[in-house]
């Protein structure tokens, strides 16, 4: 069987700035976007010929977006926004 796409979209957007009176360090401040489209993902059809849903997509991918290193489901993986500093040196 095939199934539908799969389309996931992630970004970041960083910016750098010097520290005044410090030679090379720099401070960074972005943010990080993960499925940055809400796009849900559908699974693969059922394949199962003796199931009554024999054809019928009726789950979401499990995708692996998350920030704090578990997986969610694609029924519960919505649009994550992460915030984010670096201090380099």
């Amino acid at each position: 069987f095939y199934g539908p796409k799969y389309f996931d979209t992630d970004f970041t957007v960083m910016k750098n700035f010097k520290v005044p009176h410090w030679e090379a360090a720099r401070f960074g401040v972005g943010a990080q976007f993960f499925n940055l489209f809400n796009h849900p993902n559908f699974d693969q059809p059922v394949a199962d010929i003796s199931n009554s849903n024999f054809g019928s997509i009726i789950s979401t991918v499990n995708t692996p977006t998350s920030i704090l290193g578990s997986f969610l489901g694609g029924d519960s993986s919505p649009r994550l926004i992460q915030f984010k500093g670096s201090l380099t040196f």
